[in-house]
C-alpha cells in the first residue's frame, strides 16, 4: 500500500513539475502572474487531441506540435497585448491576462463544447507491477517525459546564448541591457517558452486525464502552488514542487478523503513560505 501511495504520488507529481515549471519562468523571470496559464493548458490537450483524432498522431509525439503552437501563441500574446501595456503594473498584468483567460477559454467551448474528453490510445490499458505496485504504462511514460522535458529545459537555459540571456536579465536586468542584451527579446522568448511548457504539460495531461475548459482555474491553482512551493524561475524548484503537490493530494485523498486533495497542497504552500519565504529552492536567477 505505502509503495503504491509512493508510486501515484511521483506519477502525478511529474505532470505538475512540467505545469508549474511554465507558469513559475513567466512569473519567477518575466514578472507576469499569467492567469491564462490554465487556459493554454487545455488548449494544449484539446490540441492534442485533434492531432489524435484527426492525424492519427500519438499525445506522446504530438507533444513538441502542441507545445510550438503554444510557443507562437504565447509570443503573439506577449509582443502584441503584455509588452505594449505591461507599463500599467501588476495588477493591470493581471486583468489582461485574465482577460485572455476568458478569450481562450469562451474560444474553447465554442470549439469543443463543456464536455470532458479523453484521448484512449491503443495501449492504455497496458500496466505492469513494481513489487506490488500497479503501474500504468501511460502515466509512467507521461512521468518519463516530463522529467526528460524538465531536464531539457535546464540544459537550454545553462548551455545555450539565449538561456544564459534569460538568466542575466533575472538577475540583473540594468547590467543586462548594459553589456547589449535586448531585455524585451528575452522576456519574449520567456515568456512564449513558459507558453510552450503548458501546451506540452496540457497534451500529457491529455494523455492521462479527462479534460474540459472547466478544469482551467483548477489548473491555475496547482501551478501556482507548484510556483511557490518551488520558488519562481527555478527549474528544479518547479520539479521538487510539483512532486510535492502530488505526494500531497495523493496523500489526502488516501489517508482523509477526496474532499482534502486541493486542501492539503494549500496548507503544505502556507508552511513552505512561513519557512521559507522564497520557496524550496528559491533564489533571483536559475542555478
Amino acid at each position: 500500500m505505502e509503495l503504491q501511495l509512493v508510486c501515484n504520488a511521483l506519477l502525478l507529481g511529474g505532470v505538475y513539475a512540467l505545469m508549474g515549471a511554465g507558469f513559475s519562468l513567466q512569473w519567477g523571470i518575466s514578472g507576469i502572474i499569467n492567469l491564462a496559464y490554465g487556459a493554454m493548458v487545455i488548449l494544449g490537450s484539446y490540441l492534442s487531441m485533434v492531432l489524435f483524432n484527426t492525424f492519427h498522431i500519438d499525445p506522446f509525439l504530438g507533444i513538441p506540435l502542441s507545445g510550438a503552437a503554444l510557443f507562437i501563441l504565447g509570443a503573439a500574446i506577449y509582443r502584441g497585448i503584455l509588452q505594449p501595456l505591461s507599463k500599467g503594473g501588476m495588477v493591470f498584468t493581471l486583468i489582461l491576462t485574465f482577460a485572455i483567460r476568458l478569450i481562450l477559454e469562451n474560444v474553447m467551448l465554442v470549439l469543443w463544447s463543456a464536455d470532458y474528453r479523453t484521448i484512449r490510445v491503443a495501449y492504455g490499458g497496458v500496466s505492469f507491477d513494481f513489487f506490488g505496485a500497479h503501474i500504468p504504462l501511460v502515466r509512467l511514460l507521461a512521468f518519463v517525459v516530463a522529467m526528460i522535458t524538465v531536464y531539457l529545459l535546464y540544459l537550454f537555459m545553462k548551455k545555450t546564448k539565449t538561456g544564459k540571456g534569460i538568466q542575466a536579465v533575472a538577475l540583473d536586468r540594468i547590467g543586462a541591457q548594459a553589456v547589449g542584451i535586448d531585455i524585451q527579446r528575452m522576456y519574449l522568448v520567456n515568456f512564449a517558452l513558459g507558453s510552450a511548457l503548458a501546451g506540452g504539460a496540457g497534451a500529457l495531461w491529455a494523455s492521462i486525464y479527462s479534460f474540459s475548459p472547466h478544469l482551467v482555474g483548477a489548473v491555475v491553482g496547482k501551478v501556482f502552488i507548484v510556483a511557490i512551493l518551488g520558488g519562481l524561475g527555478n527549474i528544479w524548484g518547479a520539479a521538487a514542487g510539483g512532486i510535492l503537490l502530488g505526494i500531497a493530494e495523493t496523500a489526502g485523498v488516501s489517508f482523509f478523503g477526496a474532499e482534502w486533495q486541493e486542501s492539503l497542497g494549500m496548507v503544505i504552500m502556507v508552511a513552505v513560505l512561513l519557512w521559507r519565504p522564497y520557496g524550496l529552492l528559491g533564489k533571483k536567477f536559475f542555478a
